[in-house]
């Protein structure tokens, strides 16, 4: 299917350019290096230091003797080291962990060379890292810790987002499949952002076929930086695509995800073919606002940014669309329907920021213009140190403000949570109603298997005491489960419980017991000052 070529191909209808490193002809798809064609070795094992490594190796030749010594670290135990059971590896994890912490003490130097070099070698870490997470995928050992998959056992067990952790695991099943780029990677020939820019390039159709030419492909790779990379790949893809027909035509699919930040703002950011991007363009420049002037022309305030001004069209567009979509009612509107999880006591607080209450001075003149009770003024004194939040019934949080906003002009359905049982429909129901289902939603927020957090939309209920077994159909007798641990979970040896508290206990037929408790609206972490 490829051939190596020692000069261009001016006959091929298909090529490139001069500078192309791969070219597509109409018959045979070939390879060829964009620079001067030499003769290049062969990539070396992984325990030769090449490439970029044997130059991070060269630059601590200069360091400072502090800092040399601590590389030198000494092969006693210090707290964190791991316990394998394999001696070499745990001597080398203790060095590798006395030398971090002896580099922590002396501190780094501010050089290039010594950042450079630190930077290689913790790419060097991570391509070890990565091919132990290749075999832990392809032996599934993540299901002896009671996760789903690969990325969840990421998020759970390390700490990682759910972002990063597909992207690991991803990266960990396309490696499976292509050794020759992970031994590049190890070897110092590629590096971790080359490695990733190939896994993101190569459609999924194409895996196959990368495997079987990844050896010319790596090698052609070596000496280029990220960028030429990019290009390099895009080139492959498209010769490979150059010997589909027809019926082998795949478009990538379109997607946008909304992903929500610890700030609670949300990243919008996806991908749409070329058709769909020219609506969405044609109609964020209708609903584009120009910025408000003067009457001498000057800008009324601080002009918007073009990303700000394609925000605010964006948002119109949609308001827009739920006033008028199909189905609206006789106003010719369509009001969002809109589910709150509120605290009883929140929902105080949210008032008392709505009225612009937020000190004790303000409350009492607020109590004396309404003519509240003692027993009202202390209820929302009780609440002037609360946030004043609330979250949707899919478990996305939204501050006071926001809250006041979908509130304004929205169908709001409030599930209030004070302490108190919301549905118990007893022995004669088998599956949970509608109604039951938003209450477990509200209280569970996700999937509640120990360390899963896949969201509601995705989940099942499940009955703690089985249905065949005479267990009730009630709120406090279920729990939200999804796919993966729904199914593992009905398998035998597994025992769950359901505290009166929601407490969900998980006894593993291998021993382990973990749990999850649900993530309570009113758990404070944060107060609000009462001065």
């Amino acid at each position: 299917m490829w051939a190596r070529q020692s000069g261009s191909l001016a006959a091929a209808p298909f090529q490139n350019g001069p500078n192309g490193l791969f070219t597509e002809t109409t018959r045979v798809r070939t390879i060829e290096h964009m620079f001067e064609s030499a003769t290049e070795p062969a990539i070396e094992t992984a325990n030769a230091t090449v490439g970029p490594w044997s130059d991070a190796a060269a630059s601590f030749g200069s360091l400072s003797t502090d800092f040399a010594s601590a590389l030198a670290a000494s092969e006693s135990g210090i707290a964190g080291q791991v316990a394998s059971g394999y001696v070499s590896f745990d001597r080398a994890f203790a060095q590798l962990a006395n030398a971090v912490a002896s580099i922590d003490t002396c501190g780094v130097p501010v050089d290039a060379g010594v950042v450079a070099g630190l930077r290689s070698q913790v790419d060097r870490l991570s391509a070890l890292i990565t091919q132990a997470e290749v075999r832990f995928n392809r032996n599934q050992l993540w299901r002896d810790e009671g996760a789903g998959s690969l990325r969840a056992w990421l998020v759970d067990a390390c700490g990682l987002s759910r972002r990063e952790a597909t992207h690991l695991a991803r990266r960990a099943d396309r490696l499976e499949s292509w050794p020759e780029v992970l031994e590049a990677w190890k070897s110092g020939a590629l590096s971790g952002t080359q490695v990733d820019v190939v896994v993101a390039a190569v459609p999924a159709r194409f895996v196959t076929e990368f495997a079987q030419q990844s050896p010319e492909v790596v090698r052609v790779l070596g000496p280029l930086d990220v960028a030429q990379t990019e290009v390099a790949m895009r080139q492959w893809v498209r010769c490979a695509e150059a010997a589909d027909g027809a019926e082998d035509f795949s478009e990538r699919p379109s997607g946008v995800y909304l992903d929500s930040l610890l700030d609670g703002r949300v990243v919008v950011q996806g991908q749409l073919n070329r058709t769909e991007a020219a609506i969405v363009e044609a109609a964020l420049r209708v609903f584009d606002v120009p910025d408000s002037v003067d009457e001498n022309g000057e800008f009324i305030g601080a002009p918007r940014s073009l990303g700000k001004r394609n925000a605010d069209a964006l948002v119109e567009v949609c308001k827009f669309a739920m006033s008028h979509r199909e189905g609206a009612g006789e106003s010719g509107r369509f009001v969002p329907h809109v589910s709150l999880v509120v605290d009883i006591a929140e929902l105080r607080a949210s008032a008392l920021r709505g009225s612009g209450v937020r000190s004790k001075a303000g409350l009492e003149r607020a109590a004396e213009a309404r003519g509240w009770s003692a027993a009202e003024t202390a209820w929302f004194s009780d609440a002037l140190h609360r946030h004043g939040d609330a979250v949707t019934a899919d478990g996305s949080e939204l501050d006071a403000t926001a809250l006041a906003t979908l509130t304004c002009d929205s169908v709001v359905q409030r599930v209030l949570m004070a302490g108190s049982k919301m549905l118990n429909l007893g022995r004669e129901v088998r599956t949970a109603t509608a109604s039951q289902r938003r209450a477990i939603v509200a209280r569970d927020r996700h999937c509640r298997a120990p360390g899963c957090r896949t969201k509601p939309k995705h989940c099942d209920v499940h009955h703690i005491d089985h249905w065949i077994n005479g267990g009730r159909t009630d709120v406090d007798r279920m729990v939200l489960l999804c796919g993966t641990h729904h199914r593992e979970f009905h398998k035998p040896g597994y025992r769950m419980e359901l505290s009166d508290q929601a407490e969900f206990i998980v006894h593993s037929p291998k021993g382990w017991c973990r749990s999850s408790v649900p993530e309570r609206v009113e758990q404070l972490v944060f107060a609000q000052s009462r001065q």
